[in-house]
């Protein structure tokens, strides 16, 4: 009977759909922690998906504002894994991400066993009682800031911007 209520109940969490899903085991953390211990932190709606690569307009941000661009591409490096992530197009969610890759385009990653997480699905222990996390992040770090940073994908040539004589 126990085993059967805990698959109801695995059920009902997956219908639910929190939305950036992995299945690491992950100890639990605290926001002070996940923030103190990742690069970036950030608002942003996701655009596009290509496999396990997204674009995300980011909104607002709490760390890195000076490095991170109005878009930047988030790269899932433990696709196929059980620490793999999912993002649903036009959700907007909040970001802890370390950098990726980095050369002429950079890729971010959504730090595993951090908080990212869609808006308002994930509560956490404020002064008050529970709070959403990202009302958390404003109380402890303020409103956030525009990103900063320059778009290097803005830089990719066209198509038809190419000399082919050679």
């Amino acid at each position: 009977m126990k085993i059967l209520a805990w698959l109801v109940g695995l059920l009902c969490l997956s219908a639910a759909g929190a939305g950036a899903a992995h299945a690491c085991a992950c100890d639990s953390i605290s926001p002070a922690e996940g923030f103190a211990r990742t690069q970036y932190v950030f608002v942003g709606k996701v655009l596009e998906v290509k496999g396990h690569t997204w674009t995300v307009d980011v909104d607002r941000v709490w760390k890195g504002a000076d490095k991170l661009a109005a878009r930047v591409r988030l790269l899932d490096v433990y696709k196929d894994m059980d620490c793999e992530f999912y993002f649903e197009p036009g959700r907007t969610y909040l970001f802890f991400a370390i950098v990726a890759k980095s050369s002429r385009y950079v890729y971010y990653q959504p730090e595993v066993c951090n908080l990212t997480t869609a808006l308002r699905s994930k509560r956490v222990a404020g002064p008050h009682g529970a709070i959403w996390l990202e009302d958390l992040i404003v109380e402890n770090y303020g409103p956030g800031e525009p990103p900063r940073g320059e778009d290097p994908w803005k830089r990719l040539p066209a198509e038809h911007d190419r000399d082919d004589r050679d």
